[in-house]
């Protein structure tokens, strides 16, 4: 039986009209055909969509295209995954361009009108529609709802003052945490630039020894590390000191904690000059995760963070969650700030096995536990945290892991592949540096996160609360937010 907003309880106010979906909105209505002038493909997989957003679509050649390539996506578009229903894989398109792609295991809604599109997406990915949907989903491995399900929904339309009420918000709570999720990819990339000229490039150690080897002298050597630092030339700098001597003193003393040469380790390369070659396993223990039954993923304030808690290429999701009931070691448990790394992959092109995630604060759970697919790296002291984080997502340690990789249709990743990766340890004082900068920057991520959150459920409380009645019509986004 199809969804009937009329059997759920709510007392709609006045004005509100009942009307089946499929009236005012297309299901799968465009088709990549044969025939089509295309020459590659921009593709969305159901793997790479997560709650309200999806990855970088894959660039694919046409002829090299999977079969289930098939759904064409134009602006305003609503995609849900047909496929396990309760993971709440879903996404709205704004800029679908000539040639996005989405599988057939998506159900794509086109909707009559832009205003129209988002009271559907509100509607579609809410906790009673996804209820309906997860309950006459068929299949043990892979339950799955068919599209007339959607189709054939009947729904309640409201007038023109609540669904511009309900329009607002939603649009304004979805381009809000697809800001967040930009500044965050933002703010990491930083982390990521800064380890990588400190500790990679040895950026400020190679300015001093390329002068010194010029015939400079140790001043100008140091003048040239703190450009590297800052980015600033040296006439920036003689100005900084006049305007800003705290600062400037402050880069300085930075700089003179670079050293001034390079010297060369065998089986590694050059290095700085006192610095230490180590393995990830003389500074930190990898933890393997626990081992589950299906019958042990029931109602819990306990979750298991899974390989679905990865994205491709590395990063933390947070809807990748198993709620669980099973027992765990207490060193099993993971929290906000902890290194976790995938050990399994099931992706074609290995996306995730080898991948670093930061595990996330979240509010829904009182105990986040690993699965046996991932790993927890925990340093033997906290100062190496963001730097072991920032090391996981060069390039140096995803060759390192690919080649402990086995396996073909599902990938498994051999338990030295982490423990054995050699990187060069600094002196304390960088270390703690970088630890104090790494920290600001991912409180900033964490803080974003959390409001992103927070938004989600303002938008998934909306829609009950003017469908009883308990919002009054000209409801502005801080009033939503404020009664939810």
């Amino acid at each position: 039986m199809a969804f009937d907003i009329r059997n759920t309880g709510f007392k709609l106010p006045s004005g509100w009209q009942f009307i089946r979906l499929g009236d005012i909105a297309k299901i799968n209505g465009k088709t990549l055909t044969k025939k089509s002038a295309l020459t590659d493909i921009r593709y969305i997989d159901i793997s790479s969509t997560s709650t309200g957003k999806f990855e970088e679509p894959t660039l694919i050649k046409i002829e090299d295209a999977p079969s289930r390539a098939k759904r064409t996506l134009t602006n305003n578009d609503i995609i849900i995954s047909t496929v396990r229903p309760n993971l709440k894989q879903f996404a709205f398109i704004e800029e679908a361009g000539s040639n996005l792609i989405a599988s057939t295991g998506f159900c794509v809604i086109s909707a009559d009108s832009e205003k129209l599109a988002w009271y559907l997406y509100a509607l579609i990915t809410s906790d009673i529609f996804t209820a309906h949907l997860v309950a006459v989903a068929d299949g043990a491995a892979y339950p799955a709802f068919n599209p007339i399900e959607i189709e054939d929904a009947v729904i309640a339309l409201p007038p023109e003052n609540y669904l511009d009420v309900i329009v607002d918000v939603t649009r304004a709570i979805h381009k809000k945490i697809h800001l967040n999720t930009q500044t965050n990819q933002t703010l990491e990339q930083t982390a990521q630039a800064l380890y990588k000229s400190w500790f990679v490039d040895f950026e400020p150690t190679r300015a001093k020894a390329a002068v010194l080897a010029a015939g400079g002298s140790q001043e100008e050597a140091e003048t040239a590390a703190m450009s590297a630092l800052s980015g600033h030339p040296p006439a920036a700098l003689a100005a900084l000191a006049r305007q800003n001597p705290a600062r400037h003193q402050q880069l300085a003393t930075l700089a003179a904690a670079f050293p001034s040469a390079l010297v060369s380790i065998d089986s590694y390369g050059e290095v700085p000059a006192g610095w230490e070659v180590k393995k990830v396993g003389d500074i930190a223990k990898v933890i393997k995760g626990k081992s589950y039954k299906s019958s042990e993923l029931e109602s819990s304030k306990t979750a298991l963070v899974t390989l679905k808690s990865f994205n491709r290429g590395g990063g933390y999701r947070l809807d990748g969650l198993k709620e669980y009931t099973g027992t765990y070691k207490p060193e099993q448990e993971v929290f906000a700030g902890d290194l976790i790394i995938a050990y399994t992959d099931v992706t074609q092109a290995a996306d995730v096995i080898g991948k670093p995630a930061m595990v996330m604060s979240d509010n829904r759970y009182e105990h986040l536990i690993i699965s046996l697919d991932v790993g927890v790296v925990r340093p033997n002291n906290s100062v190496y945290k963001y730097f072991l984080y920032c090391m996981a997502m060069t390039v140096a340690f995803q060759a390192h892991t690919q080649s402990f990789c086995t396996g073909t249709t599902v990938l498994h990743l051999g338990k030295d592949a982490v423990p054995s990766f050699e990187i060069a340890v600094p002196n304390e004082f960088l270390l703690k540096k970088f630890a104090e900068i790494s920290e600001s920057i991912f409180a900033k991520i964490n803080e974003n996160i959390k409001q992103s959150v927070r938004l989600q459920n303002v938008r998934d409380t909306l829609l009950p609360k003017l469908l009883n009645g308990e919002l009054p019509a000209d409801t502005s986004f801080q009033t939503a937010s404020e009664a939810v």
